[in-house]
């Protein structure tokens, strides 16, 4: 059988320190363990928008705006950045709201 291997949990301060196309690549690794779509607040417009990883990459600029539930404390990405609060797609990432 198979193990599931986590991958090594990347620091605040690691990302912050990427450049532009690091955090792309970064970003991209780790879409498809994103929540985001299965999330209760994020809408169709944020589905159609291709809107996803709030929580380090930016609040959803248009289409979210209300709270309906929130994922984000089961998200491998959340427990892998080591983050602790939640509504990113409303309040935008943990990384730059300190």
């Amino acid at each position: 059988m198979a193990k599931c291997v986590r991958p090594p949990k990347t620091s605040r301060k690691k990302l912050e320190a990427m450049d532009e196309k690091e955090f792309d690549k970064w970003l991209f690794a780790r879409m498809d363990t994103c929540q985001c779509q299965d999330c209760p607040t994020h809408n169709e417009c944020a589905k159609r928008s291709a809107e996803r990883l709030y929580c380090v990459a930016s609040r959803s600029p248009v289409c979210i705006e209300q709270r309906q539930g929130c994922l984000c404390h089961d998200c491998p990405v959340f427990e892998e950045v080591g983050l602790t609060q939640d509504y990113h797609c409303l309040e935008g990432p943990e990384i730059k709201r300190g």
